[in-house]
Formats: structure tokens, sequence, C-alpha cells
């Protein structure tokens, strides 16, 4: 994707079955639209790995990354763009609490490994910098690169689309 293109139109309908699906694809459950909590709350720890979701929101602010630092529970907002060409991709901001503060990660991308593990990649024009990937893993955590070369991620950025995307309970199952 050039930067051009990140001129597409956002919406939010998408962003909504963007995150509908998320949390049924990892260990959470929605909890309201904005909220996803592990499965099994019960500890403070788990509650600390809630995830807060803004769909439809590009998350950029100072202000926002104080109060999720102060939270101590990290904040994704989820966009759905649309092209021109009725593609649609979902553009992730991740403030990801840690140690007391919130480290901002933009332009992510969803990508899908071999065993159906759900990530947030750089985008294309982060991909050769080396920047952290986040994994979905009872809560986000800095992970290395888990593609092993391009072909593999491009094939885990369109799985991880069509299973984001996909309408029904029926086309998600994997």
């Amino acid at each position: 994707m050039t930067k051009k293109q990140v001129k597409g139109a956002a919406s939010y309908e998408g962003a909504l079955l963007i995150c509908q699906n998320l949390a049924e694809l990892t260990a959470y459950e929605v909890a309201g639209d904005q909220v996803l909590i592990p499965d099994s709350v019960g500890s403070p720890s788990e509650i600390s790995r809630s995830l807060i979701l803004m769909p439809g929101v590009r998350l950029a602010s100072t202000e926002m990354a104080r109060g999720i630092a102060t939270l101590g529970t990290s904040a994704l907002g989820v966009r759905c763009l649309r092209y021109p060409d009725s593609e649609r991709i979902g553009d992730f901001s991740v403030l990801f609490a840690e140690n007391g503060g919130a480290e901002r990660f933009a332009a992510m991308r969803a990508w899908v490994d071999q065993d159906h593990g759900l990530y947030l990649i750089p985008g294309e024009d982060a991909a050769d910098s080396r920047e952290a990937s986040l994994k979905f893993d009872r809560g986000l955590r800095k992970v290395d690169q888990p593609w092993a070369d391009e072909a593999d991620r491009q094939r885990g950025l369109a799985e991880a689309m069509a299973l984001l995307l996909a309408e029904g309970p029926e086309r998600r199952a994997s």
C-alpha cells in the first residue's frame, strides 16, 4: 500500500465488524461495544490484559496515551478503510500500556500465522524497519517479526482480512 492509498474512506460499520470478529478470533469477548475482556476474568492481572476497543478511531493524542498509561490496559483503534476499487483494509493503531507508560504503534495491519494466531504487524511503509509486531495472546504482547518472507507476509495479511471482514459465524470458521 502506498501513502496515497491511506486516503481511502473510513467505514464505521466495517470497523465494528472487524471488532466483533476480532473478539471471536481471540481469547476475548466483547463487553459493550468498546471493550475486549479475557473470557475468564477473575483476577486483577486478567483485567489488566483487557483491551479498550475504539472502532472508527485512530489513536494519536498525548492525552489519550496518558490515560492509557494510567489505566494500565492497552487501547486498540480500529478503522476500516475502503478504496475506490472496493478493497477494504483494516487499519489499527495501538496504545500499548507497559511499565507505567503507553507506547504508540500506528498503521498496523492484521496478520495470521499458519496456526491461525492473530498479530498486528507494521504496515507496508514500516515493514522493513523492524518495528515490533504485536500478538493477541491473552493480551497483546510484543513479538519479533512473525513472517518468514514477503510471500508469507502477503499470505497472512490476506487471510487476516478475510477473517476479520467475514460476515456471519459460518464464514469465520477455520
